[in-house]
């Protein structure tokens, strides 16, 4: 079992690699839905930028180094990386509702870690990002509807 240090850098490094994977779909989007999704896709991509600055200050505040190199982020991400392809709004969803429930699993599991080690403020964090992803994986899933 991974300690929740160990959860969070992969955390990080899914994070790392959404980053860019939510540009990746905000480039490439096309189709009638294309206004709607580059613009969501923008939003995930700023939010993104915010979660991965904050977990990293959270991991040099409990006195570990994140991960900060995109290719110590690949090796440890479960999240897969995406090549340069135009995508339509239905599949391009599919892609981010997968990815927001690896992360929202990840979350989940770090919140109950983190209460183990008693570091509620870790958990605090987490549970933030757990309440965001859970709105969106709804919005996500309504859209498919």
């Amino acid at each position: 079992m991974k300690s929740y240090i160990e959860k969070m850098q992969c955390f990080l490094s899914n994070q790392t690699i959404l980053y860019m994977k939510f540009h990746n779909l905000h480039w490439f989007i096309h189709g009638s839905s294309f206004f709607t999704l580059h613009a969501e896709f923008e939003k995930l991509y700023d939010t993104s930028a915010e979660v991965i600055d904050e977990v990293a200050e959270r991991l040099l505040m409990l006195g570990k180094a994140p991960i900060s190199s995109l290719k110590s982020a690949l090796s440890a991400a479960s999240i897969e990386e995406r090549d340069a392809q135009p995508v339509n709004a239905v599949e391009s969803v599919k892609i981010v509702l997968a990815d927001l429930q690896v992360l929202e699993a990840d979350a989940k599991e770090i919140i109950s870690l983190a209460q183990d080690e008693k570091d509620d403020v870790t958990a605090d964090i987490f549970t933030g990002y757990l309440t965001g992803y859970q709105k969106t994986i709804w919005m996500m899933n309504t859209y498919l509807k």
